[in-house]
């Protein structure tokens, strides 16, 4: 019985993706119905804000 690196990374890739999946999606869906509460709240309050816009210069480079 010879090792089979292809084979033994595909299910290593399976594995990882669905234990992310099982942990990821409760929170994945509570976040869309607390996006979905802000969205009806704020349409209620009439106080929808813009998301911020954040700039880079261009060319800039890490803070020394």
């Amino acid at each position: 019985m010879s090792f089979d690196g292809k084979q033994f990374g595909a299910e290593i890739v399976q594995i990882v993706k669905d234990h992310l999946e099982r942990n990821l999606s409760p929170i994945a869906a509570r976040l869309d119905a607390l996006e979905a509460r802000l969205v009806l709240l704020e349409a209620q309050t009439g106080t929808t804000k813009a998301k911020p816009t954040i700039r880079i210069a261009a060319g800039s480079g890490p803070a020394r």
